[in-house]
C-alpha cells in the first residue's frame, strides 16, 4: 500500500510540474526533489530504489530532455540524503530546508550542466547562476512545506492500512 502512495504521488508531481507548470518557469525547482529527499529520510532502500526508479524513468520521458539525467540525478540524491542522515539527526526541523536545498542545487546543477555539455551553440556557464539560485531560493521556500506533505499523507496511508488490516473475531467484527 505504501508503494502504491509513493507512486501515485510520484507521478501527480511530475504532471503537476510538467503540465500546469510548464508555461516559463525557469526559475521553478523540479518538485522530485523533496520527494527524493523525504524518501532518502523516512524510507530504506528496498522501499525507495523501485519507486525512484519509475519517477526517474517517468521524468525523463515525460521532461524531454536528456535520457537519463533525471534517474541518475535522483538517485545520486538520495545515496547522498542516506549518507547524510549516518552523521545528522533525521528529525530536525533545521535539517529537512537543508537537505531540500542540496538537492535542489544538486540536481539543478546536473540538469543545467547537461544543457550546457549538449547545447549546439556555445553557452556561457555563468547564465547558470540566476536561474539555479532562483530554484534554490524557491525549494528553501516550499521545499518544507512539501515534506510535511508528505510525512502527513504516509501517516494517513498507515492509519488507512492499519484500519483495512484490523484483526477480526469469530463473526467477522474487529
Amino acid at each position: 500500500m505504501i508503494y502504491g502512495y509513493h507512486l501515485i504521488v510520484c507521478l501527480l508531481l511530475i504532471i503537476f510540474q510538467t503540465t500546469l507548470l510548464a508555461g516559463g518557469t525557469a526559475h521553478l525547482y523540479d518538485l522530485m526533489a523533496p520527494f527524493v529527499v523525504y524518501l532518502g529520510v523516512c524510507h530504506r532502500p528496498r522501499r525507495a530504489v523501485p519507486v525512484l526508479v519509475l519517477g526517474g524513468l517517468a521524468m525523463d520521458g515525460i521532461s524531454g530532455g536528456v535520457f537519463g539525467v533525471h534517474l541518475t540525478a535522483y538517485l545520486w540524491m538520495y545515496v547522498g540524503v542516506c549518507w547524510a542522515i549516518q552523521f545528522l539527526h533525521a528529525g530536525n526541523l533545521i535539517l529537512l530546508p537543508l537537505l531540500v536545498a542540496a538537492g535542489v542545487i544538486f540536481e539543478s546543477l546536473v540538469v543545467a550542466l547537461s544543457a550546457v555539455v549538449l547545447a549546439s551553440a556555445a553557452w556561457p556557464v555563468e547564465a547558470i547562476f540566476p536561474i539555479v539560485s532562483g530554484q534554490v531560493l524557491w525549494g528553501v521556500v516550499t521545499g518544507p512545506f512539501l515534506m510535511l506533505f508528505f510525512i502527513h499523507g504516509q501517516k494517513v496511508v498507515g492509519q488507512l492500512r492499519k484500519s483495512f488490516y484490523t484483526e477480526k473475531g469469530p463473526l467477522r467484527t474487529p
